[in-house]
């Protein structure tokens, strides 16, 4: 898994590389699906303009794109300058909207070009925030009266391997370790409800959630990209050494390629309202 290296400073607690990049967009084209759903229960339509808050790698952008075409804008707001170029490359380059990116830190950032927005979204963003409810409090505000505010957010208490598997008690060890150690929070998706009343927006006009039942084989290049991705935190907590994450590895590609074990995913838990 190579050397650990330093935390990123903006507090991310997943490496930033290229495999965490593909390990991102393989990710998004998993919970596509049940970001589709939450667009098109709000009623995104054609012209009008969106922001995606963490827009890493673009998939997000380009769902609200296929729905908003040529006439509207879709704006990402990412801290890490490398994705976010190579993702508005990509989206420029297919078209189908006007596509805007602002690098920058969304805590230390008060205005963004293009607001207010008819939507401001973020996917799998407040649980690596601290402060949950101040990021919402920002997407509120560039939020256009009568405009949507939404999120989609995990809740990592049902994930689990059955049979028992040996190899996924590892995986939420660490994973747990790290998001505990880094004050990250574990169940942000069920907190969702709170964090809007909390934000001032409001009562929440509709959830929408979503979970899988996969065999492992389908899961584990997943799970042992997010552990290679949380390696360096880990060794910095003093919960991971390299003996046992290439034991960790290699128990769960054999996991993987016996039948018998099925993965429950974390649950995906979307939540909007529309602002007054």
């Amino acid at each position: 898994m190579g050397e650990p290296q330093a935390t990123n400073p903006d507090g991310y607690v997943h490496a930033r590389d290229a495999e965490e990049y593909q390990r991102l967009r393989n990710q998004g084209a998993m919970w596509r699906g049940a970001t589709e759903a939450l667009l098109d229960r709000i009623g995104l339509k054609p012209g009008m303009s969106c922001l995606d808050v963490g827009s890493g790698p673009g998939q997000v952008m380009r769902l609200m794109a296929d729905r908003v075409g040529p006439d509207g804008t879709v704006t990402g707001l990412e801290i890490d300058g490398q994705l976010g170029a190579q993702a508005l490359a990509g989206l420029k380059a297919e078209g189908g909207a006007n596509f805007q990116l602002v690098e920058a830190d969304l805590l230390a950032t008060d205005t963004v070009p293009g607001a207010p927005f008819d939507l401001t979204y973020c996917r799998l963003f407040l649980m690596h925030m601290q402060e949950p409810v101040v990021a919402l409090e920002k997407m509120h505000a560039w939020t256009k009266p009568g405009g949507v505010a939404a999120a989609q957010e995990f809740d990592f208490g049902a994930i689990a391997v059955e049979p028992i598997c040996p190899a996924m008690a590892e995986f939420n060890r660490l994973f747990e370790g790290v998001f505990r150690g880094h004050g990250r929070n574990l169940r942000a998706g069920r907190q969702l409800p709170a964090q809007f009343e909390g934000a001032g927006i409001g009562s929440l006009d509709g959830t929408v959630t979503e979970i899988k039942y996969i065999p492992l084989s389908d899961m584990a290049a997943m799970l042992i990209g997010v552990y290679q991705g949380l390696f360096a935190s880990a060794v910095e907590l003093g919960l991971a050494d390299q003996a046992r994450a290439d034991a960790f590895k290699t128990d769960m590609a054999e996991a993987a390629a016996d039948g018998r074990y099925y993965c429950l995913t974390p649950i995906l838990i979307g939540a909007w309202k529309r602002v007054s």
